[in-house]
C-alpha cells in the first residue's frame, strides 16, 4: 500500500494536528450533562453582535451566489473606521488563515523564523511544514524580552512572529517597546504582529494602532480577526495590513471566495457597534481584576493578561485533573499539555455568572 507521508511536504511528518477546545457539543454527548459553559477558546460570551446578526441573518438570503472576492464593503468599512489604505488590507477565513497563507509565501528550507517561547501553536506548525528551522526565545516572567528576540534574529530569519497580547500567555508588549524594536530589525525580516486580542488590550493610555505603523515600516505585517471581541468565530473572518506589495502577493495565493457572504456582511456590521464592543470589553476588564483577586486569595499563580483568558498555574496540584473535575462539573476550560505546560490551565473570561460558577466549581475542587 503507498505511503502518503513519504509522498507529501517532509516538513508534515514533524507536526501534530492543532488540538481545538472541546465544543460544548461534544462534552453533552460524552457526559450526559445539559447546562454545560465553555471556557476554553475565548470566545465572545455575550455571542454575536446584534447588528453583526441581523446582517448575517439578511446574508443568508443571498446563499446560492458566490460572495464578493475583494470584501469591497468590509474593506471599505475599515479604511472609514480606521483610515487603512484598502490597498494595505487582506481578507481571510479568521486571522489564521492569512497567518498561514503569509508563512506559505515566505517560509522555506533556507530560512529560520524566530518566535517567543509559547507562542501560538499555529507559527510553529506553519514553519515547519515549509521546511523552516524555529528559534525559540525564552520569556523573562512570562513576557517578552526584545533585545533576546534581537539577538536571536541572523541573516537568514525571514520572520519574527507575535501574538500580541499573547496566545496562551496573554501578556503583552507596549507600544513604545515594539516601535523601538521595529527601528533594529533588519528590512527583509518580517515582523509579524498577530492582534487577535487587541480591542482587549486598548485600555492602556499608551496603547497605540500598530497597523498604521506599516507605512514606515514595510516589512510590519499586522493580523486581527472578528473571532473573539466581535463574536464572530464561527464565521470565520479576519484581516491583515501590511504593504501593498505584500498584500498583492497574499491576494495571489488566497482562493477567490475565501471569506464567505454571510462572514462578510456580519463583519462590516460589526464595525458600526461601538456598544456592543464596550460592553465586551468592559466585562472583560472588570471579571479579569476578579479572575486575579480570586486566584491571588487561593495561592494560585495568575499570569499577568492583557487578553480575554487568564493562564493560572496550580503549581503542586494536578492542573489536568482539576480540568477533568471542573468538565464533570459542566465547565471546559483548556488545558495547556501541548505547549508543555502540565501545570497551567488558560480560562476563558465569561460573563459574571459564569464566572461565578467557575469559583464555586473550583473553590470545591481546592
Amino acid at each position: 500500500m503507498t505511503d502518503f507521508l513519504k509522498l507529501a511536504n517532509g516538513g508534515i511528518s514533524r507536526i501534530k494536528p492543532y488540538q481545538a477546545g472541546k465544543p460544548i457539543e461534544e462534552v453533552q454527548r460524552e457526559l450526559g450533562i445539559a447546562d454545560v459553559i465553555k471556557l476554553a477558546s475565548n470566545e465572545n460570551p455575550f455571542g454575536m453582535s446584534p447588528k453583526a446578526r441581523e446582517a448575517a441573518a439578511k446574508a443568508v438570503a443571498s446563499g446560492n451566489t458566490y460572495p464578493d472576492s475583494n470584501g469591497y464593503y468590509l474593506k471599505k468599512r475599515l479604511h472609514q473606521k480606521f483610515g487603512y489604505s484598502t490597498d494595505c488590507l487582506t481578507l481571510g477565513a479568521g486571522s489564521n488563515e492569512l497567518i498561514n497563507l503569509l508563512f506559505q509565501l515566505f517560509v522555506n528550507p533556507e530560512v529560520n523564523v524566530v518566535l517567543p517561547k509559547y507562542s501560538f501553536v499555529v507559527y510553529s506548525m506553519e514553519s515547519t511544514v515549509n521546511g523552516a528551522a524555529v528559534k525559540y526565545v525564552p520569556l523573562d516572567n512570562w513576557k517578552v524580552d526584545l533585545n533576546k528576540v534581537l539577538q536571536a534574529i541572523d541573516a537568514k530569519t525571514r520572520i519574527v512572529a507575535f501574538a500580541n497580547p499573547s496566545n496562551p500567555i496573554g501578556t503583552a508588549i507596549s507600544s513604545r517597546d515594539m516601535k523601538d524594536f521595529l527601528k533594529k530589525v533588519p528590512e527583509d525580516t518580517l515582523v509579524v504582529i498577530d492582534e487577535a486580542y487587541n480591542e482587549f488590550n486598548s485600555g492602556d493610555p499608551t496603547f497605540e494602532d500598530s497597523a498604521k505603523w506599516v507605512a514606515a515600516h514595510p516589512n510590519l505585517v499586522v493580523s486581527r480577526t472578528f473571532s473573539k471581541a466581535y463574536g464572530l468565530a464561527g464565521l470565520r473572518v479576519g484581516y491583515m495590513v501590511s504593504n501593498p506589495d505584500i498584500a498583492s502577493l497574499l491576494n495571489r495565493l488566497r482562493a477567490p471566495f475565501n471569506v464567505n457572504s454571510v462572514a462578510l456582511a456580519a463583519a462590516t456590521a460589526a464595525l458600526d457597534d461601538d456598544e456592543f464592543i464596550k460592553k465586551t470589553v468592559d466585562n472583560n476588564t472588570k471579571e479579569r481584576a476578579r479572575y486575579m483577586e480570586f486566584c491571588a486569595k487561593h495561592g494560585l499563580d495568575a499570569i499577568e493578561s492583557k487578553a480575554n483568558f487568564v493562564a493560572v498555574g496550580f503549581g503542586a496540584r494536578d492542573a489536568q485533573k482539576i480540568a477533568s473535575e471542573l468538565m464533570k462539573r459542566g465547565i471546559i476550560v483548556r488545558p495547556l499539555l501541548g505547549y508543555a505546560l502540565r501545570d497551567i490551565l488558560r480560562i476563558t473570561i465569561g460573563t459574571p455568572e459564569e464566572n461565578d460558577r467557575l469559583f464555586a466549581a473550583l473553590e470545591e475542587l481546592l
